[in-house]
């Protein structure tokens, strides 16, 4: 299973699901429910599909025969499309070039296990074990760099991360319209462990997330609220 997930500015949910129900067969969701466990309805008219969704809260569960994408459309902030993909690795690259063209703010798809190592944390105090995702704040930093990432030149120079240095560690670079950047890092999403290139890069740029400096921080917390605030701060 191959994860892969995308933000996008605040109110392009329309160009959003306009580019998703156009995707390759494989990777093209057909069903719509607004929950997980809610039995999926037919997605028999994009266009008037596209209108509904734009008008309910939190956002569409779509699904088709081999993937799923769980939009979260939160009032006035940036949308984010996560996806599960059970196809060929080969097809994870061809989702992140054709969401490319609606201008996502960032982009990346991989091994679930690589996405946990990389912004997952595990916190244990006294008898209670905290997880919580952290570094995913596109305004704070590029959150991570996988084994295939869409970055935009606007937000490499945002955060002062030159493309060229990635550029040098990754295995394959592709420069998509409107400024856009797809890198592969290792030749399939599994590999990621075998290559330490990517972690050594995170950790030498101090705007990419790097989630080894967050984790003595949240150590040092004494108590629940100390955690919950630094957790906040590397959200």
């Amino acid at each position: 299973m191959i994860e892969a997930n995308l933000e996008f500015a605040a109110g392009s949910l329309k160009q959003v699901l306009k580019k998703l129900l156009s995707l390759p067969a494989d990777l093209r969701p057909t069903h719509h429910s607004f929950g997980e466990d809610e039995r999926g309805k037919l997605i028999a008219d994009p266009e008037r599909f596209m209108h509904s969704a734009a008008e309910q809260s939190p956002g569409p569960y779509l699904t088709g025969l081999r993937c799923s994408y769980d939009l979260s459309v939160p009032r006035a902030k940036p949308i984010r499309c996560s996806g599960e993909l059970d196809v060929d690795h080969s097809l994870a690259k061809q989702l992140l070039v054709h969401m490319a063209t609606a201008r996502p703010i960032f982009g990346f798809a991989c091994a679930a296990d690589e996405r946990h190592q990389r912004n997952r944390v595990t916190v244990t105090q006294g008898v209670n074990t905290i997880e919580s995702w952290v570094g995913r704040d596109t305004q704070k930093y590029v959150p991570g760099l996988y084994w295939l990432t869409l970055i935009p030149a606007a937000l490499a120079d945002q955060h002062g991360v030159p493309l060229s240095a990635i550029k040098k560690v990754a295995q394959e670079h592709v420069e998509l319209d409107s400024d856009q950047h797809l890198f592969r890092f290792y030749e399939r999403p599994e590999n990621w462990r075998d290559i330490s290139a990517v972690a050594e890069l995170c950790a030498s740029l101090p705007g990419l997330f790097d989630v080894q400096k967050v984790k003595p921080h949240l150590q040092a917390a004494k108590n629940f609220l100390e955690l919950e605030a630094i957790l906040k701060t590397y959200a």
